[in-house]
């Protein structure tokens, strides 16, 4: 189901990085599954996929739990590390998800590789077998489901984070203003 080991039949195992570095949006990104892996894994599975907005509406609630705190350090240095303590049990916790949907998935292939070695050496006990390579799998797509809506969840209010850093108002997120200011900023290099 899952793999550590590089595309393109490169002998390169991952290192699991997650299990020493600091919790930051950035690992966080590196580990977030993919929506399209999502997408398919839930469909094979019958399984609902997240709702799409998940990062929308993160990034709205996290925008007005701001909003509402009513004081804030005078010091730019304090108020940025409340901010951050606000964003850190979201970001903790997806990073926890994305660890255990892969070690999931870990699980899942080890018992579909004792299915299949037992069912290729003309065992029997396949039926046992094959209900617990069924279960560990159904368990990592639910577990890689999980994953990526915490992280999304952690990415949107990470934003909310961002802007009230920044001191800039938060406005609602918009894929083509952000794309243009994405291109002119390019541009302007």
């Amino acid at each position: 189901m899952s793999s550590d080991f590089n595309s393109g039949g490169a002998q390169l195992i991952r290192f699991p990085v997650e299990l020493v570095a600091r919790p930051t949006t950035d690992l966080l990104r590196s580990l977030a599954p993919d929506f399209r892996h999502v997408s398919l894994v839930a469909e094979a599975f019958g399984l609902d996929e997240p709702p799409l907005e998940v990062r929308h509406e993160a990034d709205r609630a996290m925008a007005e739990r701001i909003a509402m705190t009513t004081y804030w350090p005078e010091d730019a240095n304090a108020k940025r590390a409340a901010l951050e303590k606000m964003l850190k049990p979201l970001v903790e916790r997806a990073i926890r998800l994305c660890r255990e949907a892969r070690e999931a998935g870990k699980r899942s292939d080890e018992a579909a590789e004792k299915f299949v070695t037992a069912q290729l050496a003309g065992g029997y006990w396949l039926k046992p077998l094959e209900d617990a390579s069924d279960a560990r799998a159904f368990e990592w797509a639910s577990s890689l489901i999980d994953a990526y809506a915490a992280s999304e969840e952690a990415l949107g209010a990470a934003r909310a984070v961002r802007m009230a850093i920044r001191g800039e108002a938060w406005r609602p997120f918009d894929l083509n203003e952000e794309v243009e200011v994405a291109l002119l900023g390019a541009a302007s290099r």
